[in-house]
C-alpha cells in the first residue's frame, strides 16, 4: 500500500473559494472587455487603409475568375 502525499496546494473545492474565484473571473472578464473595446475603437492607420485600397484595386484588375 502507498500513502497519498499531502499536497501543499490549497484546496479549491470549497464554496468560499468558488465565490472568490468567480469574482476574480468576473473582474478579469470586465478588464478584457474594456481592453477589447478600446482596441476596436482605435482608428485604422492610413498606411493600412492604403494597403487595403491597393489590394482592392488589384483584385478588380484580375477580375472575378480568381474566385
Amino acid at each position: 500500500m502507498t500513502k497519498k502525499a499531502q499536497s501543499s496546494q490549497p484546496d479549491n473545492s470549497g464554496k468560499a473559494h468558488n465565490g472568490q474565484n468567480q469574482s476574480g473571473h468576473d473582474a478579469i472578464g470586465r478588464r478584457l472587455r474594456e481592453f477589447y473595446d478600446d482596441v476596436v475603437n482605435e482608428p485604422v492607420p492610413d498606411d493600412f487603409m492604403d494597403l487595403l485600397s491597393k489590394l482592392d484595386r488589384s483584385e478588380g484588375e484580375d477580375g472575378d475568375d480568381a474566385r
